[in-house]
């Protein structure tokens, strides 16, 4: 069996979309937003985002997050490619134009799966990421 190289397939997730499922904790429960996201090389993920905003109040009052990036391909034969990061969210900048505010991600956590090539998912050691 050939070993898959998990830094390529992390990176092919992260090329395939600009948008994240972001989900916050809040005094009821979990809450997840979709949002546009950038990455560094270190996986640090930033987006902008509304003061008033559910996931801004949840991030401002605890600053667990975790995120998915996904986005589906019609492969032939099936097959999904996904991250799954946990961390911590913090502002970054004051206001932009129009309100906006930019947060980062931190991550603690990464998994990546690739079901078209395994039926597992991998824990990736992302202090070592070359992206």
């Amino acid at each position: 069996m050939m070993a898959i190289d998990w830094n390529t397939k992390v990176k092919e997730a992260l090329k395939r979309t600009d948008i994240m499922a972001l989900s916050t904790i809040g005094v009821d429960g979990s809450w997840t937003s979709p949002v546009q996201f950038t990455y560094t090389s270190q996986l640090e993920l930033s987006f902008l985002s509304m003061m008033d905003t559910k996931h801004v109040t949840n991030i401002l009052k605890d600053p667990r997050v975790s995120a998915a990036i996904y986005r589906p391909e019609p492969f032939p034969g099936g097959g999904n490619l996904g991250l799954q990061i946990k961390g911590s969210a913090r502002i970054i900048s004051g206001e932009h134009e129009d309100g906006w505010h930019r947060f980062q991600i931190t991550p603690e956590e990464v998994w990546c799966f690739d079901s078209r090539v395994s039926h597992r998912r991998e824990k990736i050691d992302f202090a070592n990421l070359k992206l």
